[in-house]
């Protein structure tokens, strides 16, 4: 199982998730879902050895560094928690913005890297990005390739999926069928003066999980959840 590693919520996913899960991390703007990410890939890298890949195609990675060290992610191995961002990737591949292929090499690289590097995680922030940078002529067959894709590269993957305020679909392609799994972080009024920021299992296939709304906190070095007492 991979775990969380927010205190409490991998006893409500009844243990973490099973390896090999393409997991969508879904919400509206603004509620940490690269850093709720970034968290998962570095305690695996320092507490469980895992080696794993952060494919960033909206921030450069100094800005995630930044905000890794802000919320105390520190000192790790880069070759063993290795992010790339649009940048890089360009540099490595300086013909792939004259083919308009980005999803064809997205697919390239990774298999490159996790064979050539072992990885054993694989994230991507975002597919809201990644569509921006391709045409999908025919998005759900091409999506459901691109799933069965990172399947069989045998690795545990993350997918970001950017939410429409005030909408319910997770991503404009219905991407929850695709995945084996769903963790769902939103924004919620509290009264007049407080907001909480809330996490929620949607689904996680081969779980027998919790689907409760969870309040979601960060305090020092760790995330946290607490139950829900107030609406």
């Amino acid at each position: 199982m991979i775990k969380t590693y927010i205190d409490g919520f991998d006893e409500a996913l009844g243990g973490g998730i099973p390896e090999g899960h393409t997991v969508l991390i879904s919400g509206t703007p603004g509620t940490m879902k690269s850093s709720i990410c970034l968290n998962l890939l570095y305690k695996n890298h320092i507490n469980a050895k895992k080696k794993s890949l952060y494919i960033s195609l909206e921030e450069t990675k100094d800005s995630l560094l930044t905000g890794m060290e802000k919320l105390s992610m520190r000192n790790f191995n880069e070759n063993d928690l290795f992010i790339v961002d649009l940048a890089k990737l360009r540099m490595e591949y300086d013909e792939v913005d004259q083919m308009q292929d980005w999803l064809r090499f997205v697919t390239e690289y990774l298999t490159r890297r996790v064979k050539e590097d072992r990885i054993d995680i694989v994230a991507i922030d975002s597919l809201t990005a990644l569509y921006s940078l391709i045409e999908l002529e025919k998005p759900r067959q091409q999506l459901f390739q691109f799933f069965g894709f990172l399947k069989k590269l045998g690795v545990t993957s993350f997918l970001i999926s950017e939410m429409i305020p005030g909408s319910e679909a997770f991503g404009p392609y219905r991407e929850d069928f695709l995945a084996d799994g769903n963790i769902m972080l939103k924004l919620h009024e509290v009264g007049d003066t407080d907001i909480q920021l809330r996490i929620r299992c949607v689904k996680m296939r081969h779980v027998k999980h919790e689907r409760t709304n969870f309040v979601l906190m960060h305090r020092g070095d760790r995330f946290m959840i607490t139950s829900v007492l107030s609406e």
